[in-house]
């Protein structure tokens, strides 16, 4: 069950990436030079395409993958790893 939730976890990361990077910018190159008030005017308003809903859903089970990973490898181990340290005994101060 955990390697499956790895397996889609990763899956969704490069599928989320991808995305990302094949959408284009809201804004144009213009912009930086402050030309792009002109443009907002008389641009038309981007509706919430398939793309934007895609990634919106993948962010969503990305998250949820990972709170579910999260909370499988808490419960798998039971141990801390302050268990694992030794601490020396305190010995007695020397009196002389």
């Amino acid at each position: 069950m955990l390697t499956l939730l790895l397996i889609v976890h990763y899956f969704v990361c490069i599928l989320l990436i991808l995305l990302i990077l094949l959408q284009s910018g809201k804004g144009s190159a213009a912009g930086i030079f402050g030309a792009s008030g002109a443009d907002n005017i008389f641009a038309s308003p981007t509706a919430f395409n398939a793309v934007n809903k895609l990634t919106a859903g993948l962010a969503v089970a990305l998250f949820c993958t990972s709170i579910l990973l999260t909370i499988s490898y808490n419960h798998r181990t039971t141990s801390s790893v302050m268990d694992k340290v030794n601490i020396p005994a305190a010995s007695a101060p020397v009196n002389k």
